[in-house]
């Protein structure tokens, strides 16, 4: 990455980037890896096409991670075409952390009512 740029790089952005390019994309949702190339996206979700035999169409807020199968754009052309077979990524892969336990109840604190003398 060149010193003194800045770039906010967001699931989003991946995915729009890999539409773009007409690059095949994978995100994984609730633990499972999905496979296709962006049909469409927009701020709320994403529909991945899988080769135009069946489809998915995912929340952005479900997703954990997203693979491209290009350069990171910081690195160099986007464009570049995906690599087949297992090791199509080199290095390590992260993967995402146990869920959390839901949040409780808020609790709801009443204020003290104090009388004027």
């Amino acid at each position: 990455m060149a010193t003194g740029s800045s770039m906010q790089y967001t699931i989003g952005t991946a995915l729009d980037r890999a539409r773009e390019g007409g690059l095949e994309v994978e995100v994984l949702v609730d633990n499972q890896w999905l496979t296709g190339q962006v049909a469409a996206a927009d701020g709320l979700g994403v529909v991945l096409d899988r080769d135009g035999a069946e489809h998915f169409v995912v929340r952005l807020e479900r997703i954990s991670a997203v693979r491209v199968g290009a350069h990171a754009p910081m690195l160099g052309n986007v464009g570049q075409p995906r690599r087949e077979g297992p090791d199509r990524f080199d290095g390590a892969v992260p993967m995402p952390a146990p869920a959390a336990e839901p949040d409780r109840e808020p609790t709801v604190m009443s204020r003290p009512h104090i009388r004027s003398a």
